[in-house]
């Protein structure tokens, strides 16, 4: 069962402007919850000496992560004050999904908040690949976000659910976050053409979150929308429409053939979305992992 316990956050830092969105969210989570915050700034090896060019362009590695841990304690004292919470600073040099997928589970990270894009202007086009790394293979639920998701607080929290039961694992989190922040949080029920005949089924589980709600003391609401072609789309323009400033997903969502993005719906969500979302792996792939490198990515 996951739950929300919020005790570090990390926040990767590569100082552009969406990573300090990211500390702007993540210093609210710690001064809200207490937790204590790690800024970190990994110095891509791949930067570090570049070979694209001739003759070769080596950087002095010494000065750049200097320069980095310069700036990361003038940004820990800023966030310090600001916020009241404990900032301490990592810097490492290697590739930034690594470092920071071994970062967070070296320090038992609770979340990870990171932008979507940075250390890379060729990622771009969908998610940037670095946090898409992350997310798929970090320990922990990592929140991510565009450029476009000011920090205003959580107070409308959009919990999407399919006919998976994988989707049903972020329930007990998302009912803890909301409760955290005095939040409402959204059910969505999202049902395609061809499962039509499961909308009683889909009422029962709504029912079910609305009752575990109430035992916890959560404000609670639900929508079921039918004939949910693309489920990303669904899911975004819902969040606009009532307001939303969260969204809460697995990230082993069915991949979506309509749209115009293609692949995972955890992916689409995030490019899109124009809130913070936080993204949950399946407690069942911390086991498969073990087994095999390659993360699941096909449920909800």
């Amino acid at each position: 069962m996951i739950h929300f316990n919020c005790t570090k956050i990390l926040i990767p830092v590569d100082f552009s402007d969406t990573s300090l969105l990211a500390i702007k969210h993540g210093a609210y989570i710690g001064h809200s919850t207490r937790a204590g915050v790690y800024l970190l700034h990994v110095v891509s090896a791949q930067y570090v000496s570049q070979n694209m060019f001739l003759p070769s362009v080596a950087l002095d590695q010494s000065l750049i992560e200097r320069k980095a841990t310069e700036r990361l304690a003038e940004l820990a004292a800023e966030v310090s004050e600001e916020w009241g919470v404990t900032v301490q600073n990592i810097v490492r040099v290697g590739s930034p999904s690594v470092e920071i997928s071994k970062v967070a589970k070296d320090i038992g990270a609770s979340i990870i908040v990171m932008g979507t894009h940075g250390y890379s202007p060729l990622e771009n086009l969908v998610i940037g690949s670095t946090a898409l790394k992350v997310i798929t293979k970090s320990h922990c639920p990592t929140m991510a976000m565009s450029a476009a998701a000011e920090h205003r607080g959580y107070n409308t929290i959009v919990l999407p659910i399919d006919n998976t039961v994988n989707s049903r694992q972020k329930v007990h989190f998302s009912i803890e976050f909301a409760k955290k922040f005095d939040a409402t949080l959204h059910a969505l029920g999202l049902l395609s053409n061809a499962e039509g005949l499961d909308r009683p089924a889909m009422e029962v589980i709504l029912h079910q979150i609305e009752t575990l709600a109430k035992e916890k003391g959560a404000k609670y609401s639900f929508e079921i929308l039918d004939h949910v072609s693309n489920r990303a789309n669904a899911t975004v323009q819902y969040v606009e429409k009532i307001g939303g400033d969260l969204i809460v997903i697995m990230t082993d969502q069915d991949a979506e053939l309509s749209g115009f993005f293609l692949g995972p719906y955890s992916q689409q969500v995030i490019h899109l979305s124009k809130v913070p979302v936080i993204t949950i792996k399946p407690e069942d792939l911390f086991v498969e992992e073990s087994e095999s490198s390659i993360p699941n990515t096909s449920g909800s």
